[in-house]
């Protein structure tokens, strides 16, 4: 699970087209009769609006401790009785009276991120009415070719030169099977888009997407990747997008690279198979493509089978541990993580088990305050 910091809210609160396509949006939808779910509240900015634009009751729901900053805007503002926080995951809590407006925004470069798709599939079956309105209501991922020699230069050329004389070899695996955000005024898409996947959030039960992508390259150019790109609906005539064109988002720009470029002319075929399959909590993308001179498809410029999977360094000590024949014993890890639930009795207090971590452990906590972070992390998952 990723946690922002204040730093990484402030960058979602500047981004002026987002924050003010989510304003709209919540100004259309909410009525004094809204019982609103902000899901991933973060600091609470969609709360404080929905109470702002008249909704009866708002649940701020983030476990994030950054979510506390929003006691002060509450108090301001006198909140205290339509303003609950819990500082929870959703998937671990029952709401009084459920939600009819759900408002979040819980992803990164795409709308598949981390276990995103599945929160919000659990929320909306188990804590939402089954008329609520969903902000955002749809989001569609596009992909296309892409031409863009500064950035691959940048986040693929530069990793794979000599280094003092000498390269790793074994590098080029773990560069070209990985995504990296990037934009630069120069990149050309040379292909119309093709949409992916249409991730309608009021009724979508599905968690992995993949689609085969046809394309007829538009312009002459050389083809270094795949772009990908996502726009979504907040409302009527309404959204965010990360796409090429919006110069400053606080959502990245994600782009897959091929493992070398390709010189490609007007009127070439691209076929290229694309994959987000969900798995233990995260997305694993995979890109195949074939590019082919014209439309003969015997005569083939190009061919990559890429893969986050084939980025995935698997040291032979872990190799050994997925075994069925591995005897585990704890590590420091899970003494650690034992003894702090094994405190978790119900009379000893937080602060005296993070005492208690650095009496036990001095070499891992050096402060009380780093063991009462981890403390705290353990108690917000598993304490009732």
């Amino acid at each position: 699970m990723h946690f922002y910091d204040f730093k990484g809210y402030c960058s979602m609160l500047t981004d002026e087209n987002r924050l003010d396509a989510y304003v709209k949006a919540l100004r259309e939808i909410i009525t004094p009769e809204s019982i609103v779910l902000d899901l991933g509240a973060g600091t609470g900015i969609f709360s404080v609006l929905a109470c702002e634009f008249g909704a009866k009751k708002v649940y701020s729901v983030e476990v994030n401790h950054l979510i506390h900053l929003l006691k002060d805007v509450i108090k301001e503002r006198g909140y205290d009785s339509k303003i609950e926080i819990i500082q929870k995951l959703s998937t671990d809590i029952d709401l009084e009276e459920k939600a009819n407006v759900m408002v979040s925004d819980i992803h990164g470069a795409f709308p598949l991120f981390e276990s995103s798709i599945e929160t919000i599939i659990d929320t909306r079956q188990r804590l939402l009415t089954d008329d609520a309105i969903l902000i955002p209501r749809k989001e569609t991922i596009y992909f296309a070719l892409s031409e863009s020699e500064s950035i691959y230069k940048h986040n693929v050329g530069r990793y794979l030169q000599k280094f003092h004389g000498f390269r790793i070899p074994s590098a080029e695996r773990l560069v070209y099977n990985q995504y990296f955000s990037a934009k630069d005024k120069s990149e050309r898409l040379l292909t119309q888009p093709g949409i992916f996947a249409e991730i309608n959030h009021q009724t979508n039960t599905e968690l992995s997407f993949e689609r085969l992508f046809e394309w007829e390259v538009i312009e002459d150019g050389i083809a270094h990747g795949l772009r990908g790109w996502f726009e979504n609906e907040l409302s009527d005539n309404n959204g965010v997008t990360n796409s090429i064109e919006i110069e400053n988002t606080t959502y990245s720009s994600p782009l897959f690279p091929f493992e070398r470029e390709v010189k490609v002319k007007k009127g070439d075929f691209v076929r290229s198979y694309v994959s987000a399959k969900y798995e233990n909590g995260d997305y694993i993308w995979s890109w195949k493509t074939e590019i082919f001179e014209g439309n003969q498809e015997n005569k083939i410029k190009a061919q990559f089978n890429q893969s986050q999977l084939a980025a995935m360094y698997l040291d032979p000590k872990a190799a050994i541990k997925k075994s069925e024949f591995f005897t585990p014993t704890r590590n420091e890890t899970a003494e650690i993580d034992l003894l702090v639930l094994n405190s978790m009795d119900g009379e000893m207090m937080q602060g005296d088990i993070a005492d208690l971590l650095v009496e036990k452990f001095p070499k891992v906590f050096k402060t009380t305050d780093e063991a009462m972070d981890h403390a705290f992390s353990l108690s917000q998952r598993y304490s009732k």
